[in-house]
């Protein structure tokens, strides 16, 4: 398929903007959990109608608002249809081992479609200008990259990882279309080891840094201190609890760290590598910042024992989206729908719970 309006309209700037307001989406938070509380969780597919109708409400492109449009009851039906699933195969090694053998091995041929199922459904509910997104992609090539390829893996001791984040990515961008609108990934694998190199080289710098810094506290009685703290509140040996509290925060520490310019690096570059028609979109997410909101908002989250959720996604989404931008060389007035059969939600709930990262 061709793209359209190639040249029809001078290259333009434009940004994403989400206006959502910690005290609105509060409100919204505070009252999806009582209800979910007490309707047994039924509430929890109008729960989660309400939330992304706020989050896709309030995000907007050239002052046009994104849309969120499935219907509770698909949603509730689908996640029965996952519970029930779910249990079965929970419960199933508790009497039958068989049974839970050949459940845990159909779960090869299902992920594949709960892949492709659940991206289609995501698509078609989510609107731009009344226009949905439509995801293409075949369950072969989904088998393919989320199942077979893993093969690969203990026969090249790991090595192909990278790659295989990087042809997964692929798959699922290729195969999304705006309307009548292609969107196409130009991105390199490349990236993808840069990233995984870089991110364990930050990791073993900051784990070096973080344990001077310990060895250096714990001279200066920190160590101690703690030491003291625990003997206090427990009988066991202490010395070895605080040296492995402080083995186990070191690598906590250090992992974030590297993990969290792993994510940005890639978000920056895989984003930055979209085209929807002729028009490619950008982003610039920093990586001081991102650790600086991600700290605050761990923090406030801790101290407010968990009030603070509302407040700090919104605060995050705020910066994500305001990082993200597109060179519109395409008239989108000229885009059209393209129809889509109804699509189940069974595959999105049932994703949801074998807990698959399902996106870009």
């Amino acid at each position: 398929m061709e793209p359209i309006g190639q040249n029809n309209t001078d290259s333009k700037i434009i940004s994403f903007h989400f206006t959502g307001k910690a005290s609105e989406y509060f409100k919204i938070w505070i009252v999806n959990g009582l209800l979910t509380v007490l309707t047994l969780g039924i509430y929890s597919a109008w729960a989660k109608v309400r939330t992304n109708r706020y989050m896709y409400g309030n995000l907007y492109l050239d002052n046009e608002p994104f849309a969120y449009t499935a219907m509770p009851v698909n949603i509730l039906k689908g996640r029965l249809l996952a519970l029930g699933f779910f249990v079965v195969y929970s419960l199933s090694g508790q009497y039958s081992q068989t049974l839970y053998l050949i459940l845990t091995l159909s779960l090869l041929p299902i992920i594949p479609w709960v892949i492709v199922n659940s991206l289609r459904f995501r698509g078609k509910y989510t609107l731009y200008k009344n226009i949905p997104f439509i995801f293409k992609g075949d369950y072969l090539d989904a088998f393919k990259y989320f199942i077979l390829i893993y093969i690969w893996v203990p026969l090249t001791l790991g090595i192909i990882i990278p790659y295989i984040y990087y042809k997964q990515k692929e798959y699922i961008i290729n195969n999304v279309y705006f309307g009548t609108l292609p969107v196409k990934y130009k991105g390199k694998a490349s990236i993808f080891y840069i990233a995984f190199i870089a991110a364990t080289i930050i990791t073993l710098i900051s784990a070096g840094v973080i344990l001077g810094i310990a060895i250096a506290l714990g001279s200066s009685g920190f160590f101690e201190l703690l030491k003291k703290n625990i003997e206090n509140t427990a009988s066991i040996d202490t010395s070895i609890v605080a040296t492995i509290f402080g083995i186990y925060a070191l690598l906590i520490i250090s992992f974030f760290i590297g993990s969290a310019f792993y994510k940005i690096f890639i978000l920056n570059n895989v984003i930055s590598s979209i085209y929807c028609g002729q028009s490619q979109l950008s982003c610039s997410m920093d990586y001081i910042k991102y650790i600086s909101i991600f700290f605050t908002n761990a923090l406030a989250i801790l101290f407010s024992l968990g009030l603070a959720i509302p407040w700090a996604r919104i605060r995050y989404n705020k910066y994500f989206y305001s990082s993200i931008s597109i060179s519109l060389n395409n008239n989108l007035d000229d885009i059209t729908s393209m129809d889509e059969k109804d699509i189940k939600s069974f595959a999105e709930e049932l994703g949801g719970f074998l807990d698959l990262d399902i996106g870009f």
